[in-house]
């Protein structure tokens, strides 16, 4: 009988120790749960969380400011990122460009806008043509506007550097880097030009757009078909005709660290709001 007791109360210790195994099993997996979703309220803000094996790694986004855009890309494109915006002429790249630098601006981003092509004041009566600020923002040194003068590679090196540490600027536009190419005679070295022009601006800490153009019915996103590959991120913009008419579209090629929308969404230029950017529509054609 005393046996029977003792087989009887050593399954009920065991029956014990099994439960609580289970109970210290569930708990771990409930606190690594609870540990996982506490990061929601950040990705609201705008940080995401990639998991790895390694580690946590948190990818912080920016708003880009044009109306539709960053519901594609996770709520912004990756801080520091550089990014390349091509297409042919009268797509909307520099309006483009320039909402993305006002809205750092108005939000304690300083952005710098180094001009190649345009005289400031062409640049700035874009923007007022839209309602911008743009007068107020350079006054309060929230934003920059450089045209460099073009004489040689290393000059344009070191205005872009300077205009950067005047403002202490978040977020960079060069429009266009297309003219790095009068620089130099041979292609090599043009390539070579944009990587040193790439590497800079990871060590600047800028968020860059680099605008590149493209000529009507190219089928390269480049001039010199590099670009797209030292870039975070490639966003196109088109304007071709669908009927009697032309519209307007743009669709995100890549973009590092990013869940993108990968379709072509029709986009609309207004005087009162800049570029608007349709995310639940598509345009269908062949001419794309």
């Amino acid at each position: 009988m005393q046996a029977d007791s003792g087989e009887k109360k050593k399954e009920v210790h065991d029956e014990i120790e099994e439960h609580h195994k289970k109970i210290e099993s569930i708990t771990k997996d409930a606190n690594e749960l609870l540990e996982r979703y506490k990061t929601e309220p950040e990705k609201k803000m705008g940080v995401f969380q990639y998991e790895s094996e390694e580690a946590d790694h948190r990818i912080k986004r920016i708003k880009t400011g044009i109306k539709g855009l960053d519901e594609l890309i996770e709520g912004g494109v990756p801080e520091k990122s550089l990014i390349l915006l091509t297409g042919t002429t009268g797509t909307g790249k520099s309006i483009f460009a320039m909402e993305f630098l006002v809205e750092g601006a108005l939000h304690d981003e300083p952005g710098v806008y180094i001009s190649l092509q345009e005289s400031m004041e062409e640049t700035m009566s874009q923007m007022r043509f839209f309602g911008w600020p743009v007068d107020k923002l350079i006054e309060e040194s929230k934003l920059l506007i450089v045209q460099p003068e073009l004489y040689n590679f290393d000059a344009l090196m070191t205005a872009i550097e300077d205009a950067i540490d005047k403002v202490k600027a978040k977020r960079l536009v060069i429009d266009s880097i297309s003219i790095i190419g009068m620089y130099f005679e041979k292609k090599f070295k043009i390539r070579k030009s944009l990587l040193e022009i790439a590497q800079l601006l990871k060590k600047l800490n800028c968020t860059c757009i680099a605008i590149s153009e493209i000529g009507e019915g190219e089928v390269e996103l480049s001039p010199y078909g590099i670009e797209e590959y030292i870039a975070d991120a490639v966003i196109i913009l088109y304007y071709a005709k669908k009927g009697s008419a032309f519209i307007r579209a743009m669709t995100i090629r890549k973009m590092r660290t990013t869940k993108h929308s990968t379709k072509i969404h029709p986009i609309e230029i207004r005087r009162s709001e800049g570029i608007i950017v349709y995310p639940t529509e598509e345009v269908f054609s062949t001419v794309w």
